[in-house]
């Protein structure tokens, strides 16, 4: 009788989760905080809307504020977003940060860090120490610190949050470039956070693009997107990054954790520069 009671009392303590249901697109984020860092961006603009129109409050978060202005007009509802400075070259004020973000809403349940820079203009044998520096620091540095910032602040507060990093398709082929291997970094740094917070409910994955449509390719609304770098025969778009992003954070892709999901027509998976 002892064994059975014990049995009984062991069931007794299991948490009954009822059978989840997807729930209405317009809904998927109702009642979440997005802290978007690169939000002024061509994705991380995108990543914005289309959270805002699923029913989340947004903080778009850049570092110029002539830009984070700009970005703000373009939404026809502003009720629910917010702008604000956010450098992630400056992990030393990422504290002060949080606390400015969580003080428009009470809270933050998604962190996406979209923030990122290119290896502008040079090769391999002409890379300096200075540029090598430059794209590191904000790439796979400030991630690894805005990371650890955000999970500190979710597990202290009992939030069984999300976090997303933008990442690229160049972190999974050949690379030499500062800008690559960030990427390359950034994406073990996915998996093993994720592995860290996966205890406290917190998922954590990356979105790998390719070559996508946005001015930091200098492709600007009316210009072509046609490309050769895949079989598609064109660029990403930043609202088709922003749709995947939006069902990886909400409840609905809640079972995906520590992944880093390409969506670059085969590049990174079966195709590579």
């Amino acid at each position: 009788m002892g064994i059975v009671r014990k049995i009984v009392k062991t069931l007794r303590k299991k948490e009954f989760i009822p059978i989840q249901h997807t729930t209405d697109a317009t809904r998927m984020l109702e009642d979440k905080v997005a802290l978007i860092i690169g939000g002024s961006g061509g994705i991380g603009k995108a990543i914005a809307k289309s959270f805002s129109e699923s029913g989340c409050k947004v903080i778009i978060c850049g570092t110029r504020q002539q830009k984070l202005e700009k970005c703000l007009s373009s939404f026809e509802n502003k009720d629910n977003v917010r702008t604000m400075i956010f450098n992630v070259a400056n992990p030393e004020t990422f504290e002060e940060r949080i606390d400015e973000a969580t003080s428009f809403w009470g809270k933050i349940d998604i962190l996406v860090n979209s923030a990122g820079v290119h290896t502008e203009n040079v090769d391999f044998f002409d890379m300096k120490p200075e540029e090598f520096d430059r794209v590191m620091n904000i790439d796979l540095k400030g991630a690894f610190f805005v990371c650890q910032a955000i999970g500190k602040y979710m597990i202290d507060n009992n939030i069984k949050g999300s976090i997303l990093n933008i990442s690229s398709s160049r972190g999974s082929e050949p690379a030499w470039s500062p800008y690559g291997l960030s990427k390359w970094g950034l994406k073990g740094l996915t998996m093993g956070v994720g592995k860290i917070f996966s205890p406290y409910g917190i998922n954590v994955n990356a979105i790998a693009p390719g070559s996508t449509a946005t001015s930091l390719l200098g492709i600007e609304d009316g210009d072509s997107i046609n490309s050769n770098e895949n079989y598609m025969g064109r660029l990403i778009m930043p609202d088709e990054v922003a749709s995947l992003a939006k069902l990886i954070v909400s409840d609905v892709g809640k079972m995906i954790d520590g992944e880093v999901i390409h969506i670059a027509a085969g590049r990174g998976t079966f195709e590579f520069r």
